[in-house]
């Protein structure tokens, strides 16, 4: 089947300007053109921009999957190559969920003082004393500490994860 841009753009949900832009930066190949110079996508381009959204969702950016394409192109020879992309794309991918699991464990942290503060003012006890972290002065007294990197990182106090 031959589509259109058009038509390859409603049935990917894409811009017909990100379409263009993909093909001009080598990453949606196979595009045959008409006579009259019109594009024309068929499976194999419908493959290739598949492939690209499949790459992006995995984290990789878009001139990282351009590199990992042109080595595609060299065959068996860049297996290795390939899998080092790959490798560098799943560490990647590795570090957000832990960016994103400590930024889970902080929120819900917040939640539950919250929570204990709220509790506190409506039976009439100082919601500072309940949840000493955030107080009329803001967030005060909050650990932290250096991780690996040497990134500043909240350290939740060990009375406060145990709970």
């Amino acid at each position: 089947m031959k589509y259109s841009i058009s038509a390859l753009a409603r049935k990917t949900g894409l811009s017909i300007h990100t379409l263009r832009f993909y093909e001009k930066e080598g990453l949606l190949r196979h595009v045959e053109r008409t006579e009259s110079g019109r594009r024309m996508y068929g499976e194999a381009s419908l493959g290739c921009l598949l492939g690209v959204l499949c790459m992006k969702q995995a984290g990789m950016t878009l001139p990282q999957i351009k590199v990992f394409f042109d080595e595609t192109v060299r065959g068996a020879i860049s297996l290795s190559s390939r899998m080092e992309m790959l490798q560098e794309a799943r560490l990647q991918l590795e570090q957000k969920m832990d960016d994103i699991r400590r930024g889970m464990e902080l929120i819900n942290f917040f939640l539950d003082g919250t929570k204990r503060a709220i509790q506190a003012a409506g039976e009439g006890k100082n919601p500072d004393e309940a949840f000493p972290f955030i107080t009329l002065s803001g967030i005060v007294n909050f650990p932290f500490m250096k991780d690996s990197q040497g990134r500043l990182e909240p350290s939740l106090p060990e009375s406060e994860t145990q709970a």
